[in-house]
């Protein structure tokens, strides 16, 4: 399943907000690398779950760089009898059509990995996210949590540990000891990272997301390269779905060389898919991440990978011109 999802509006200021308490001598130094929370993640086919706690109960998660705001679905907000908020709607956009619903309230926010989350409201989403890969979840850990901090994202390790953000520090690098390589060119937009990479020579910008079961571009990029539909008449189709009630039908699509700073794929077999214009000209999804662990900083614009030898993506020496 193809799950890329766009939600609007975004949640600021998070990062002053979770619950602990740092070293005093750390927390006047802007490069302090200071933990906040630690919080196991499960990753399934490609994707990644955690749990959270809201209201006392337990609820699944899909952790999604890409969703630009938190949300539970419709069957969830029943389940935990959350009032809805109707002074405020989200309009949701992502695969499929765009749906508008009134947000949940958060009475005792979220809880991840023991620390408090003091998230006021969420978006609510008119789908389910039934039979993701083996299981479902109750809705979206989003990039209004997720990229007010500085993440370590350790996947061989199946866990996330939140730092506080240094947006001052002026080399932010991850705190490892193995190797990694620095994606360059890195800039953000409505909540989302985006990188700089290269497709059969068509540059464009690729949102991060870790909600995307795989790397995708979008119809716009496949046009700029020269591939209309007609062209593209004789590739596989298959259904594909997001933060959207309906589905639409993808091209899936073999291009020579996909290139993301010092790491490439070669012969990638792409989906094309029609995307609103704020998710950028690509997804790169957990194809990518898979096997690594990564470094993401929304403050500093910042994202360090470590490097793998096996998979669809490897490290190479060159790097795009």
């Amino acid at each position: 399943m193809i799950r890329p999802a766009l939600i609007l509006f975004s949640l600021l200021g998070l990062a002053a907000c979770a619950s602990g308490e740092p070293d005093r001598r750390q927390a006047h130094n802007p490069c302090a690398l200071i933990p906040l929370a630690e919080v196991p993640i499960e990753a399934r086919e490609h994707m990644l779950f955690t749990q959270a706690t809201i209201g006392g109960a337990l609820v699944t998660l899909l952790v999604d760089t890409g969703a630009e705001r938190t949300l539970l679905t419709e069957a969830a907000v029943d389940r935990l009898h959350l009032p809805r908020d109707f002074q405020h709607a989200t309009r949701t956009f992502g695969i499929g059509s765009p749906t508008a619903t009134w947000d949940a309230r958060l009475p005792d926010g979220i809880v991840l990995g023991g620390t408090h989350f003091p998230v006021d409201s969420v978006t609510v989403g008119q789908f389910g996210i039934n039979n993701v890969a083996g299981g479902s979840a109750d809705g979206l850990l989003g990039a209004d949590i997720l990229l007010a901090f500085d993440l370590d994202l350790d996947l061989p390790a199946q866990r996330i540990t939140f730092y506080r953000a240094r947006p001052e520090c002026p080399d932010p690098a991850p705190p490892w000891k193995e190797p990694y390589l620095d994606i360059a060119g890195v800039t953000a937009r409505r909540d989302r990272l985006l990188v700089p990479f290269e497709l059969d020579g068509a540059r464009g910008q690729a949102v991060l997301d870790t909600g995307a079961q795989v790397s995708s571009i979008s119809q716009r990029m496949a046009e700029r390269m020269g591939l209309a539909d007609d062209y593209m008449a004789d590739d596989r189709t298959v259904m594909a779905h997001g933060a959207a009630p309906d589905q639409v039908a993808v091209h899936i699509h073999r291009f020579r060389e996909f290139r993301v700073g010092h790491t490439e794929m070669q012969e990638p077999v792409l989906p094309v898919v029609p995307m609103s214009s704020g998710m950028g000209d690509a997804l790169l999804g957990s194809d990518f991440l898979q096997g690594r662990r990564v470094w993401m900083s929304f403050s500093t614009h910042r994202v360090f990978v470590t490097p793998i030898e096996r998979g669809p993506w490897i490290a190479v020496t060159r790097t795009a011109d």
